[in-house]
C-alpha cells in the first residue's frame, strides 16, 4: 500500500486514480443491479404539463415496444427527497416487467413549480402538505405511453408523497361508481326521476325500462363513453407512511337527486411502520367508516368494502390469497373495492429502504395489476417471489460510491497544494501536539461521546415539521436538524476551547487553534475548496452520464443541483460556517504524534461520532424491544454517515495545510450541497429569469 498514500504527490495521484476506478466500478455495479444486469432500460425523463418541467425516470423492459401492453406504477417520494430516494421501490418493480414513472415533486430535485398546480394552487395559497405536486402530470404523462395498458395503472407515494398519491387518486377517479355516474346520465340528460331505493338499482337495466328505442341507444353511445373512461382511470394506489387523507375517509355526493356517501373509486393499500404516528389508522373514525366495519381494520388482510350496501369483508391474509386462486379477491380489485393495510416493524423514514415494505409493495401491485414477470393469471405464469430482492445492493453500491468521492477529496488536496497557485494554503509548522496527558485525553474523548448524544438527543426532541420559517431559505424543515446540530455542537466547542486557552495561558504553553493564516491564505483556501467542490460534482456528473446513478445512501446524498440552488446552498453555508468552524477548531485541537497517523485520525472520528451512534442505536433497540422512542430520528438518520465522512475530512486535511481554514470551508459547502441537492423548496417559488435562464 505504499504506493497508494497522502504523504507524497505521486503515491495521492496513483490513490485519487485508485479511487476514481472505484467510484466507476461501483457505479457501474449499482446501474447493473438497477437495470436488473440488462434486462430493464432506465431513461432520463423531463415532462412539462404547465410550463414547469417535472423530473423524473422511465423504467421499462428492454425490447418493450408500442405492440406491448404492460401495467405501471408512478412512484413520488416524501419530504426532504428527490425520486431517487424510492429506487427500492423502483428497482423491485421494474425487474417485474412493472413500466415505472419516478419524479421529483414540485419545487424538489430540479423539478419547477409551475404557475398553478393540478389543483390551482399557487404562490398565494400553495401549501406543501395539500397538493398532488405534479403527481396527477406524471398520471397524465404515463396515459401517452402507447405499451402501457390503461387499465392497469397504479401510483404510490412515501409521506408527503403518499398525501400527493391521495391527492391525485382522488383527483383522478373521484367518487361516483360507475352505477352512480350512468344513474346520473339518467338523471339528468334524459330527466328520469328515482326513488331512494332505486338509485342503487343497476342503471342499464333502468334505461332498458324506461326509455324508448330512440334514448336507449343515445344512452348506450354515453354509457360506452362514460364506461371507457371509468375503466381507464387510476386502479390502485398505495400509501407508504400515511393515512390516504382524501381517499379513505367518505364523501357526501348527489346521485340521482340523494345525498349518499361514497369511497374513493379506487383499490387502496396502506404499509404503515410500528413506530410511526400513523400506527392508529385502523381504529380511526374515518377508516371504520369508509372500510364499513364495527371493529378495528385487521392488518395483512384483504378486505372488500360494498359503499351500496354499507359492508366491508375480510376474505383473507394478504400473502394466503391470490387472485389467481380467490374470485372473491379478483371481483374487489376488478370493482375497485379491495382494500389492506399492512404494518412492519421499522420507523417512518426506514420505510424507503426496507425489505418488508418493498416486498409488500410489490405484493400489493401484483394482486392489483395481475402482473408478476408476465400476465399473473396467464397459464404457466411464473412470478418472482415479492420477497426476493436486489434493491439493497444497489444503495450499498451507490453509498460505497459516495465514500470514494469523499475519500478522493484528501489525495486531490496533495495534489493541488503541490501546486504554486496554492503553496500559501499551506501553514508550515502550525500543527500542534496534544496539550492533554493521556488521561486527560480519553476523558476528552468521553466527555465528547456523551456530549454528542446528548446533543443529537435534543436536537431531535426539539425538532418538529413546523419550526419557523424563513423566506431567505426556503428549504424544507429538514434543514433544521443540520442547523441545530451544528449550532449546538458549535457552543459546546467554544466552550471547550474557552476554557483550553485559559489552561494553555496559564500553563504558559502556545495556544494554537489553527486559526493562523493571512488573509492571502485563506482566500486561496476560499479557491482550493471550491475546485474541490467542482471536482467532486464533475465526478457525480460522470457517473449520471455514463450510468444514470448518483452518490447516496439512504438519505446521505450528494446530488445534482440547479445553477441557481448554489445560491440556495451559499446561504445555507454562510449560516452554518461559524458553528462549523468552532467544530473544526475543537476536532484538531488534540493531534497526538505518539501514536500512528491512522490511529489518531481513528480516535477522533469515534469521539466526534460515536455520540450520534449510539443514540441512533439506543433508539432502534428500545423501539423494537417495545419499548418508546428516545427521540425522533427521521430526519436525523443522515448524520450517522454524514458525521463520520466530515470528521475524517476535518482531521486530513488540517494535517495537510497547518490551520483548519480549508477543512472547515469544504465541509460546509459539503453540507450545504448536500443539504439542498436532497431536501427541496419547502414554498412555492416561481420562476425567475435568474432560473428560467440556465440550461435544466
Amino acid at each position: 500500500m505504499g504506493k497508494f498514500t497522502n504523504k507524497t504527490v505521486d503515491g495521492a495521484k496513483r490513490l485519487f486514480a485508485l479511487l476514481v476506478v472505484l467510484i466507476l466500478l461501483f457505479s457501474f455495479l449499482a446501474h447493473m443491479f438497477a437495470t436488473n444486469f440488462g434486462r430493464v432500460k432506465i431513461e432520463q425523463i423531463n415532462i412539462d404539463a404547465r410550463g414547469a418541467l417535472l423530473d423524473g425516470e422511465l423504467y421499462y423492459p428492454v425490447g418493450t415496444s408500442d405492440e406491448s401492453s404492460l401495467p405501471a406504477v408512478i412512484v413520488t417520494h416524501g419530504a426532504g427527497c428527490t425520486h431517487k430516494g424510492m429506487n427500492s421501490y423502483c428497482i423491485e418493480l421494474a425487474r417485474r416487467g412493472f413500466v415505472v414513472f419516478a419524479f421529483s415533486a414540485n419545487g424538489s430535485g430540479i423539478s419547477e413549480f409551475p404557475k398553478r398546480d393540478e389543483i390551482g394552487a399557487g404562490e398565494q395559497d400553495y401549501n406543501a402538505r395539500n397538493t398532488p405536486g405534479g403527481l396527477h402530470d406524471a398520471l397524465e404523462f404515463v396515459r401517452t405511453l402507447k405499451f402501457v395498458d390503461q387499465t392497469r395503472v397504479g401510483m404510490m407515494g412515501h409521506s408527503q408523497g403518499s398525501r400527493r398519491t391521495s391527492y391525485a387518486a382522488s383527483l383522478d377517479v373521484g367518487y361516483y361508481t360507475l352505477n352512480d355516474i350512468l344513474i346520473n346520465v339518467l338523471y339528468e340528460e334524459f330527466g328520469q326521476k328515482f326513488t331512494e331505493d332505486e338509485i342503487t338499482q343497476d342503471a342499464v337495466a333502468l334505461a332498458e325500462e324506461r326509455l324508448n328505442e330512440a334514448q336507449l341507444a343515445h344512452f348506450n353511445d354515453i354509457r360506452a363513453e362514460k364506461t371507457a373512461h371509468f375503466d381507464t382511470r387510476l386502479k390502485a394506489a398505495l400509501v407508504v407512511g400515511g393515512d390516504a387523507p382524501q381517499v379513505s375517509p367518505m364523501q357526501t355526493v348527489v346521485v340521482g337527486g340523494f345525498e349518499v356517501r361514497r369511497n374513493a373509486q379506487v383499490n387502496l393499500g396502506l404499509i404503515i411502520g410500528d413506530y410511526d404516528s400513523y400506527i392508529g389508522y385502523p381504529a380511526a373514525e374515518t377508516t371504520l367508516e369508509s372500510w364499513h366495519s364495527d371493529e378495528t381494520v385487521t392488518a395483512e388482510t384483504w378486505y372488500a368494502i360494498d359503499d351500496v350496501a354499507a359492508t366491508g369483508e375480510q376474505l383473507g391474509g394478504f400473502t394466503q390469497i391470490s387472485i389467481t386462486d380467490n374470485e372473491a379477491l379478483h371481483a374487489a380489485i376488478e370493482g375497485r373495492a379491495a382494500r389492506v393495510v399492512c404494518f412492519n416493524p421499522e420507523q417512518h423514514a426506514t420505510n424507503q429502504i426496507s425489505v418488508r415494505s418493498v416486498t409488500d409493495a410489490v405484493k400489493y401491485f401484483e394482486q392489483t395489476l395481475a402482473y408478476n414477470n408476465g400476465e399473473l393469471l396467464a397459464d404457466g405464469a411464473q412470478p418472482i417471489n415479492a420477497s426476493s430482492t436486489i434493491f439493497f445492493a444497489h444503495e450499498v453500491l451507490n453509498g460505497l460510491a459516495m465514500i470514494c468521492m469523499a475519500l478522493m477529496l484528501v489525495p486531490l488536496m496533495v495534489m493541488l497544494l503541490s501546486l504554486k497557485t496554492f503553496a500559501q494554503v499551506k501553514v508550515v509548522g502550525a500543527e500542534t501536539k496534544t496539550s492533554f496527558d493521556k488521561k486527560k485525553y480519553w476523558l476528552f474523548g468521553g466527555l465528547m461521546v456523551v456530549i454528542g448524544f446528548a446533543v443529537i438527543l435534543m436536537t431531535n426532541r426539539i425538532f418538529n415539521p413546523f419550526l419557523p420559517y424563513f423566506e431567505i431559505l426556503p428549504l424544507f424543515f429538514n434543514w433544521w436538524v443540520v442547523f441545530m446540530y451544528l449550532g449546538f455542537m458549535g457552543l459546546v466547542a467554544v466552550a471547550f476551547l474557552a476554557i483550553f486557552y485559559v489552561q494553555d495561558k496559564k500553563s504558559g504553553r502556545p495556544v494554537n487553534f489553527g486559526l493562523k493564516a493571512s488573509g492571502k491564505s485563506v482566500l486561496r483556501s476560499l479557491f482550493l475548496s471550491i475546485c474541490m467542490i467542482a471536482a467532486a460534482y464533475i465526478s457525480l456528473d460522470v457517473i449520471r452520464y455514463l450510468f444514470g446513478e448518483d452518490y447516496r445512501f439512504w438519505n446521505n446524498v450528494f446530488g445534482v443541483m440547479k445553477v441557481e440552488y448554489w445560491w440556495v446552498a451559499l446561504k445555507f453555508a454562510v449560516v452554518i460556517f461559524l458553528p462549523q468552524l468552532a467544530i473544526n477548531v475543537l476536532t484538531n485541537y488534540t493531534v497526538r504524534t505518539d501514536i500512528p497517523e491512522w490511529k489518531d485520525t481513528l480516535f477522533t472520528v469515534v469521539f466526534s461520532t460515536a455520540g450520534v451512534w449510539l443514540c441512533c442505536m439506543l433508539n432502534v433497540i428500545m423501539l423494537h424491544s417495545g419499548g418508546a422512542a428516545l427521540c425522533n430520528w427521521n430526519s436525523a438518520f443522515a448524520l450517522v454517515l454524514m458525521l463520520p465522512l466530515t470528521t475524517y475530512l476535518s482531521r486530513k486535511l488540517y494535517k495537510l495545510t497547518g490551520s483548519v481554514w480549508t477543512g472547515t470551508i469544504l465541509i460546509t459547502f459539503l453540507i450545504s450541497w448536500a443539504t439542498v441537492s436532497s431536501i427541496g423548496y419547502n414554498t412555492y417559488i416561481g420562476q425567475s429569469v435568474w432560473s428560467t435562464f440556465f440550461y435544466t
